[in-house]
């Protein structure tokens, strides 16, 4: 069982933060940059950009507060991001890589799908900085400068939510807003009471955390939220009026910064325009392309198989023409890098069953013959 770290007083507190953000190092933003190319992140140039600025700034205010105690009311106020686009885009891989690969902070992704209102059945909102305190060793200064990423925040949408879309309802109703309203505190400097254990007790030991440099990191994919923009600008509403541009309620869609700034596209979609307003920037992510999901596919599914199948001493290779077959088929699936996965899985697990139930195979070519994916082995 994990224990909480003693409560230490202010000085010991300063110091045990000067010392972790001492040894910190702080790469500038295009180091960032380039340090998850190296990690193989593929696209989004922008939204990587504004991302590892967002923590370059994070870390540079820690670190003038505990460092060099600059008085906070001289400084920006800690910084709350949300990412909108498509499913299989790079939202919560990039948070993944650039805090636990780059940047060594404190830092949970937590899927939001679980969490209720309290006193519903569900997870209390405020266990959200419980599993931010498992990631900072159970010590409660350290967890005070972490960060946290709201993965799947859109399904958080009430049921005022009037976008159509096919998952339309797997969205949340009167939890969905409750929870809403209790990350309100959580965004904003506050002092909350943190249950130590992730439990659904009421009397579970509990231990106060400052969020006023906690930064929030939102992620959702908001389905069919393209659609209800365009309706929104009364494109297809009455007589006479321009037809909606066709795929507009299409899952792979791109985003700009005009159409996810206004706070009412998001509050007609279910969220409260005040929880919205706690986000300093909304990044807009777009649908990765064909030669995007090309190198994610060489470089990354490809090698993985390969790595695989070498474990058995067994050598793997892809026909170009496969490759430009799969891509195609990946796109038409409209779920990013994970519709690569899933597209080579159907075309691999035929030979990769072959190949294993025969002692001796020594390669796999995956190849096309009249239009088809045929695997051979030898």
């Amino acid at each position: 069982m994990l224990l909480l770290k003693q409560t230490p007083k202010p000085d010991d507190e300063y110091r045990r933060l000067q010392h972790f953000l001492a040894n910190l190092y702080v790469s500038t933003p295009r180091q960032m940059v380039e340090s998850l190319r190296q990690e193989g992140y593929v696209g989004q140039d922008n939204a990587v950009k504004a991302t590892c600025l967002f923590a370059f700034r994070h870390i540079s205010r820690l670190k003038k507060l505990y460092l060099h105690r600059i008085d906070p009311r001289l400084l920006p106020k800690k910084n709350n991001i949300l990412f909108v686009g498509p499913t299989g885009c790079g939202k919560t891989y990039l948070v993944e890589l650039l805090f636990q690969k780059v940047i060594k902070l404190p830092h949970v992704i937590v899927d939001m799908t679980g969490y209720s209102e309290t006193g519903y059945v569900g997870q209390d909102v405020n266990s959200v900085l419980t599993r931010l305190l498992y990631a900072a060793d159970m010590d409660p200064s350290l967890a005070a400068i972490g960060i946290v990423c709201l993965d799947e925040f859109d399904k958080l949408a009430s049921s005022h939510n009037r976008a159509v879309f096919a998952g339309a309802g797997t969205t949340k109703d009167v939890s969905g807003l409750g929870v809403q309203r209790e990350l309100l505190k959580l965004l904003e400097s506050s002092d909350v009471p943190v249950p130590v254990e992730l439990s659904h007790s009421d009397y579970a030991p509990r231990t106060v955390i400052s969020t006023e440099n906690i930064s929030f990191i939102a992620c959702g994919a908001f389905s069919g939220l393209k659609g209800h923009i365009g309706r929104l600008k009364g494109e297809y509403i009455g007589f006479g009026r321009t037809p909606l541009e066709k795929g507009i309620d299409a899952i792979a869609v791109d985003y700009s910064d005009e159409e996810v700034e206004p706070v009412r596209n998001f509050q007609q979609f279910g969220f409260l325009p005040e929880l919205i307003g706690r986000f300093d920037r909304i990044i807009p992510f777009h649908a990765l392309g064909e030669n995007e999901l090309t190198q994610i596919l060489k470089e990354k599914v490809s090698k993985r198989w390969a790595y695989e199948f070498g474990l058995h001493d067994i050598q793997f290779e892809i026909d170009e023409e496969v490759v430009r077959h799969i891509i195609k088929k990946s796109i038409t699936r409209e779920t990013g890098a994970r519709g690569v996965e899933a597209t080579c899985i159907r075309y691999i697990e035929d030979a990769a069953f072959e190949a294993y139930s025969s002692p001796g195979t020594k390669k796999i070519r995956l190849k096309m013959k009249n239009d088809e994916v045929e695997y051979e082995l030898s």
